[in-house]
């Protein structure tokens, strides 16, 4: 029997991480507004919407004009068709285990499945077959990922085996790109190449393909070439474009705790585990309850900025020394009127007037990490309380 351990009461937990849905809406209306008529956007609200929240991320995309979703686990578009979504969804990761159980139900839903071998091919027709109702399927083609899908030599082999089987529905032909984030690297070329000539082998096989996609958030920003008729945005969505862009998309999570304590320190005082830094200055000194374990990256210790908001207005503070499992040291400087409680924003939408210091951004903490954005995000932890803004 397993005995759930409940969940910490967020009324007593200092650390939040605020949504706010309406930048997902608005940064979906901007990039809808880069799109022809004809092609549609799928908001990818996979791992939990990119740590925003699942169902909020969704809500939000689709209020803001995308009319497909798409999730990497077949338990996650479950969860949004129970939701009552009225919308298109596409599922694409799933091993026999996983397949047997859920994608009978999936496929009764009416989710769209993909399909990146042979194998998965044969898991998917014997679940449609135990539902009783053609799987809805996009062939996911490898063009030089090294992941999930079908090379293109076995194209006309797995497009004939789904000729021939009454329960599979060809309706999409898709790709992942590997390098679409530097615009100057030719292998995006190389792997349209191949993506285009993989189509034509496989509509050869079942006939036209009602849908072709492979533009992901940095491809939609720069490759209008390569919208074709549905697009895939994910970190885009959230504020962050992978690529330089003039699209005003607005970060949709701010990262908040408070401090814990103020206290004065002399000149040449050790700050945390290995004395990587130590005081040059007699300085005040702002522990806040926050750390590794809430999502901050302990690779970029002693490199960020963080806002901290006091009697005074917003001031920005380094955090020194080693990030720790659940806390961070911030120098809050000597003649700072900081105390206790006050709130201090670790990155995000500060809310700050034009002419106060601006906060962190999830881009500063990856470069000081040497990460990207995404892990920035998706790693804010399960014990830090996610709050939707209204």
């Amino acid at each position: 029997m397993t005995i759930p351990i409940p969940a910490e009461d967020p009324r007593h937990v200092p650390n939040r991480a605020v949504i706010d849905p309406s930048a997902i809406t608005q940064n979906t209306r901007d990039l809808t507004g880069l799109l022809e008529e004809h092609t549609a956007l799928m908001a990818v609200v996979k791992a939990d919407g990119y740590g925003h929240g699942m169902l909020t991320a969704a809500r939000a995309a689709l209020e803001g004009g995308a009319t497909w979703l798409g999730v990497a686990h077949p338990a996650s578009a479950l969860a949004l068709s129970r939701a009552g979504l009225d919308v298109h969804i596409l599922t694409w990761l799933y091993e026999p285990h996983t397949a047997a159980i859920v994608l009978p139900e999936v496929i009764s839903s009416g989710i769209d499945v993909s399909v990146g071998s042979p194998e998965m091919l044969t898991l998917v027709a014997d679940a449609a077959r135990q539902a009783d109702r053609r799987a809805r399927v996009h062939l996911k083609i490898d063009t030089g990922m090294g992941r999930n899908g079908v090379l293109p030599e076995q194209i006309r082999q797995i497009g004939a085996a789904m000729r021939e089987d009454d329960f599979i529905e060809v309706v999409a032909a898709w790709t992942h790109l590997t390098s679409a984030d530097d615009p100057t690297d030719p292998s995006t070329d190389q792997e349209v190449a191949l993506f285009d000539s993989a189509c034509d082998a496989l509509a050869d096989e079942v006939g036209p393909i009602p849908l072709q996609h492979l533009a992901n958030s940095a491809a939609l920003l720069t490759r209008p070439d390569l919208h074709r008729d549905l697009v895939r945005p994910g970190i885009a969505l959230y504020g962050y474009p992978p690529v330089a862009t003039d699209v005003p998309l607005r970060p949709a999570m701010t990262l908040t705790s408070r401090l814990a304590l103020v206290k004065e320190v002399p000149e040449g005082h050790s700050i945390g585990y290995g004395r990587i830094r130590s005081t040059s200055r007699r300085t005040r000194l702002g522990l806040v309850p926050i750390g590794y374990a809430d999502g901050l990256h302990r690779a970029g210790s002693d490199q960020c900025d963080v806002l901290v908001r006091t009697a005074s207005g917003d001031h920005r503070a380094p955090q020194v020394g080693r990030i720790s499992m659940d806390q961070i040291v911030i120098d809050l400087g000597p003649d700072t009127d900081a105390s206790a409680g006050d709130e201090v924003f670790v990155f995000g939408d500060a809310g700050e007037a034009p002419t106060e210091p601006s906060a962190t951004t999830a881009d500063d903490w990856a470069r000081a990490a040497g990460t990207i954005p995404y892990e920035v995000l998706t790693s804010v932890s399960g014990r830090v309380t996610r709050e939707v803004r209204a």
